[in-house]
């Protein structure tokens, strides 16, 4: 396995399509019949007006959803769906999991908003696994 034969597995338009599709996945995510009035109340206990500078947040995060969702894809592409969609859990739960859980435990934030948090990725990762694995 090298880097240019994982490079020319990549199948970019799913790719971009499943970028796309996890700020529709974070959209739903976080509105208030789901988990947003939690999210926000955890986010900001306090109730303090946050400053959020919105081209570097969304901007920030779709390229690094981008590169996460094309590597999947590197790994996945042309191995199945069941394949794809256990590899991806996989990779959720065994590396962006415990990655976060690091950052959380450090930030002193709080279980509720690390599950909500992780679950959003858990599933982003294995539905991106489903969809790479059938291109």
């Amino acid at each position: 396995m090298n880097l240019t034969n994982l490079i020319s597995t990549i199948h970019w338009l799913p790719v971009i399509s499943m970028t796309i599709f996890s700020f529709v996945l974070g959209a739903l995510w976080h509105q208030p019949f789901l988990f947003g009035k939690t999210w926000a109340k955890e986010n900001n206990p306090n109730g303090l007006q946050l400053k959020v500078n919105i081209p570097l947040t969304f901007g920030g995060t779709a390229i690094m959803h981008f590169l996460a969702i094309a590597a999947l894809s590197a790994v996945v592409s042309g191995k199945g769906r069941m394949d794809g969609f256990l590899i991806g859990s996989l990779v959720s739960i065994v590396w962006i999991v415990p990655a976060m859980s690091g950052t959380y435990l450090f930030a002193g934030r709080s279980l509720k908003l690390f599950a909500i948090d992780a679950g959003m990725y858990i599933i982003l990762f294995s539905l991106s696994g489903i969809v790479l694995g059938s291109w």
